[in-house]
């Protein structure tokens, strides 16, 4: 063989292997796709419903496989998988998870994603996401409270509008409730007052105690603290007056008494159509429509402050989070920064019917009546950093029924809770 024809074997033999390796590449198309998996208390039909709607599971160069968990199984069912190195890729947790999962967590860095940029995007309750360093997840979704309220029981008392501070709760406290003659509640004019048959109470005294003017925990250069007992420049503890403010309404010698533990939870109670208004979420539309489709019911924002000069609502907020175990930090980030672009994020919306985090989806207003109120309420949006979502949840319950009962005085449940959760911070 000559020298010729060698050279030429060799300068074929080169392209035949290009040849095939472009061709399998081609052919496959899987060796460029990522994959992610993402752990969440979505529900499963929810997020594959969001997938199909955005068309993520059509995007041949990102594969996500979704897995529901429950919310009282998530954090345990997450520790146990990163320990058997059988994690999510990203997962998807509360505000009020955050802290306490933070170490299972990689901190997404201010070179990845900016913090003006984070800021000038999402709405103000996004920033408990952020730290010094970086970010801890990116805003999901959003799930403000507001006013449910009984159109039929305000029409009969000649009430042409629903509250809208608080300090006209006591005359509707006092018009709208009903007692029999042995002084039990027939109908109330709202639940507030109790924790053991309120869904939503440690919610509601969180969100009093934020408008009253206490962060309830703030992060400090030395960590996370409690701020229950700070005063804040005000000439009352914020979180005393506010825990003050709830508790009188169960109190039966006050004539706006309207809440007591006898009853039914506050939920049953409203769509049972005996109670004129009803502190939820956004996310109960779908089941007080569904508990009882014939109640006449409209939604508004919830009551203010006349003497702040800031609206504030409590809201929960999702985000989406790296896994410490993942093994791809990078495929991880680029899908949790797509699952939360403008399109994505107006697309989850639409399927769980909550309002987007996202600054620019909210600033166009929905004709909708109650979405146009949801997307209002998501701008006033605020919440705390929590140590413990299940132990503050008793500490609050404790701290509302040491003094229904009388067992304490506001500012020793105040101050029993502000050392509790510093003990659970440590």
């Amino acid at each position: 063989m000559s020298k010729f024809q060698i050279i030429l074997l060799v300068v074929f033999g080169v392209f035949i292997l290009i040849a095939v390796a472009v061709f399998s590449l081609y052919r496959g198309g899987s060796s460029s796709s990522s994959k992610v998996l993402i752990w969440g208390d979505i529900p499963s039909y929810d997020f594959e419903t969001f997938l199909t709607n955005s068309g993520l599971n059509q995007d041949n160069s990102l594969v996500i496989s979704y897995v529901a968990k429950s919310p009282e199984t998530l954090e345990s069912d997450f520790t146990e998988a990163l320990a058997r190195n059988i994690g999510p890729d990203l997962i998807i947790l509360t505000q009020d998870k955050i802290w306490k999962e933070k170490d299972k967590l990689t901190l997404i860095p201010y070179k990845s994603v900016s913090e003006r940029d984070f800021k000038d995007t999402f709405v103000e309750e996004g920033e408990l996401f952020l730290t010094p360093e970086g970010v801890y997840a990116l805003p999901l979704s959003l799930d403000p409270m507001v006013l449910y309220y009984n159109r039929d029981i305000l029409s009969t008392a000649k009430q042409a509008k629903p509250i809208a501070y608080w300090d006209e709760i006591y005359d509707a406290a006092t018009t709208l409730s009903q007692k029999d003659a042995a002084g039990n509640i027939l109908r109330s004019a709202i639940a507030l007052g109790e924790a053991s048959n309120i869904p939503n109470a440690k919610s509601i005294l969180s969100l009093l105690m934020l408008q009253a003017g206490t962060p309830i925990t703030a992060l400090t250069a030395n960590g996370l603290v409690p701020t229950l007992t700070y005063r804040f420049d005000f000439p009352v503890v914020p979180a005393e007056s506010a825990l003050d403010f709830y508790t009188q309404f169960s109190n039966p010698t006050r004539v706006y008494y309207s809440w007591n533990r006898s009853l039914v939870d506050a939920q049953t109670h409203f769509t049972s159509g005996d109670s004129a208004y009803y502190l939820g979420f956004a996310s109960e539309l779908r089941t007080l429509r569904n508990k009882n489709p014939t109640l006449n019911f409209g939604v508004t924002l919830v009551p203010q402050s006349r003497v702040s000069n800031k609206s504030i609502t409590f809201g929960k907020i999702r985000g989406i989070a790296i896994s410490r175990g993942t093994t791809q930090a990078g495929v991880a980030l680029d899908a949790a920064v797509k699952l939360v672009s403008q399109s994505n994020s107006l697309a989850l919306s639409n399927v769980l019917v909550l309002p987007s985090p996202r600054r620019d989806i909210l600033s166009v207003r929905p004709d909708d009546a109650i979405f146009s109120v949801f997307y209002d309420a998501a701008l006033q949006a605020k919440g705390f950093l929590d140590p413990n979502p299940n132990a503050t949840k008793s500490i609050f319950r404790e701290m509302i029924e040491s003094v229904t009962s009388g067992r304490a005085r506001t500012t020793q449940a105040v101050s029993k809770a502000q050392d509790e959760f510093e003990n659970l911070i440590k």
